[in-house]
Formats: structure tokens, sequence, C-alpha cells
């Protein structure tokens, strides 16, 4: 493949695959390395990919694999670095859609990075990446019976990470009924 095209291609799908390897991470170091060793072995396997409108896909893959692993080299996760979140770019929102959408995205992130490695890369694959189960199943070579489970227990986690204590709920509600 030309080295124009090879360009274009690292170009298109950059941000997509650094964000996979972020949300896997919680690290901007990691996911810039891992971000790029998942471009130069993509365009070393070139050969391998048998359709060229799954590259995104498939290089985000690569990323996030290889993000776990340089978790597990390092043995430690450390997640220093802010998640950086945006505002709500829609001018008709109001500022509190905005403070809550910003809330929320922060909740769903500080959730994900509690998670396993290996939790965390189903979620992003499936619901930032919008890959199928099939496509995830194929991607990291697993059986998609065993992509559903993991889904679901990552989900459960995830469900329960997300929810209030129920002490918080009373507060929230003593708060609620006073106003």
């Amino acid at each position: 493949m030309e080295q124009s095209n090879l360009e274009k291609l690292y170009h298109q799908h950059f941000n997509k695959t650094y964000r996979s390897a972020y949300l896997v991470t919680g690290d901007h170091q990691l996911a810039e390395d891992a971000a790029q060793e998942a471009f130069l072995k993509a365009f070393a396997n070139m050969e391998k990919l048998r359709d060229i409108e799954k590259f995104g896909s498939w290089v985000s893959v690569i990323a996030a694999n290889y993000s776990i692993d340089l978790l597990r080299k390092k043995k430690r996760m450390v997640f220093t670095d802010s998640i950086a979140i945006h505002a709500d770019k829609n001018p008709e929102a109001s500022p509190q859609d905005s403070w809550e959408k910003i809330e929320t995205a922060q909740e769903v992130r500080d959730a994900l990075l509690l998670l396993e490695p290996d939790e965390r890369e189903i979620l992003v694959l499936k619901y930032f990446n919008d890959l199928s189960i099939d496509e995830i199943a194929s991607a990291i070579e697993t059986p998609s019976g065993t992509i559903k489970s993991r889904l679901f227990r990552a989900r459960k986690k995830m469900q329960k990470l997300m929810q209030p204590k129920k002490q918080e709920k009373r507060l929230m509600n003593k708060v609620s009924s006073k106003l």
C-alpha cells in the first residue's frame, strides 16, 4: 500500500484508536504508545485484512489489546491524568443539561477505570467502537458466547458501580423534598 494511503488511514482512524486505548489504560502516555504501536502492527500486517472498510475497527482492537498488554507489564494502573470532558456543544442546551451530561460522562469513565482491563476492553469495543458481538469475537479470537458472557458480567459490574449508595439516595431524597 502506498505511503499516502497509509497516512490517510492513520489520520482518519487515529482519534478512535487513541480513545479505545485511553479508555482501557486511563493514561494519556500509555494510550499514545498503544495507538502508535497498533498502527505499526496494522500496517505491517495489512495483507491479513480482507476488507479495508474494517480497518478502523481492526486497528482499535489492536490498540485495546496492546493496552491490556501494557497494563500487565506495568502491573499497576496509574490514573493521574484527568479525563478530558467537553461541554455539550449544542448552543441550545441549557447550562444544567450540559453540566449533567459532563457529570454523567465523568461517572461512566470513573466506573470504567474500576473494572479489570479485559472487562473494560469488551465494553469499549462494544459501546465506544460500536462493534457487534461477532466482530469482537473475531477480533480478539474468542468465541461469541464467551464475549456475550463477559459483556453481561462487565455490564452488571458497571451497573453496580453506577448506582448511588443507599445512603446517598436517602440524602438526595431529603434534599429534593425540601426544595
